[in-house]
């Protein structure tokens, strides 16, 4: 009984390390009510707009498209040029016309992409591996910033501002920051909450 008893409380300990990774996070009442609202959000659909800003060009490039995601782990951004970027349980596929690449959700090319978008999208602030930087509330939105330290292809991201709606607490934007400047921004447009999604939006075949 005392062994059993010894594991028990390990697993408990092991469980309380994987849901508070995020550094300074512990005592922001931010980061509580943004995860309460987002538990009663089940799916999330809208458009989108991607903004991608390299230190080395004088203009932005964006791109648009249509987003769903489905709780837990369940993300699709479907561009409008063909582009797609899928998270289906522990599939994720990325790619555009034909050249689309699968790999698992562990695969160390897409673990902390993956792991970033969906702990963002379910109001999860905490689970992400960083430490928190600031978290506020200002007229509209609530704005938190945090310091991580992640690849995304040959990208060095250092930094996430995440702003959440002030009304329904659900992600409008996701900025990832690089060493140079460089940002990709993701900003969410036209939300709709709770409503079926078809399962095929998340479909990871070659197309």
């Amino acid at each position: 009984m005392k062994r059993i008893l010894i594991s028990a409380v390990a697993l408990l300990a092991t469980f309380s390390s994987i849901d508070a990774q995020l550094k300074n996070a512990a005592n922001s009442n931010e980061l509580s009510t943004i995860k309460s609202a987002n538990e009663k959000v089940q799916t999330i659909q809208c458009q989108f707009k991607r903004t991608q800003k390299m230190s080395y060009l004088n203009s932005d490039v964006t791109s648009q498209g249509d987003f769903y995601f489905t709780k837990a782990d369940k993300l699709s951004m479907l561009y409008s040029d063909g582009e797609k970027m899928v998270i289906n349980g522990d599939k994720v596929a990325i790619g555009k016309d034909g050249k689309v690449r699968n790999m698992k959700s562990k695969n160390h090319h897409v673990e902390d992409l993956s792991a970033t978008l969906l702990s963002c999208m379910s109001g999860n602030v905490a689970e992400l591996n960083g430490t928190l930087k600031s978290a506020k509330k200002e007229a509209k939105e609530y704005v938190v910033e945090i310091a991580v330290n992640f690849k995304v292809g040959r990208s060095k991201i250092n930094g996430l501002e995440l702003k959440y709606d002030a009304k329904d607490m659900t992600l409008n934007a996701l900025k990832m920051v690089e060493e140079d400047g460089s940002y990709t921004l993701y900003e969410l447009q036209k939300k709709t909450l709770n409503k079926e999604i078809n399962n095929s939006v998340y479909s990871t075949d070659k197309k």
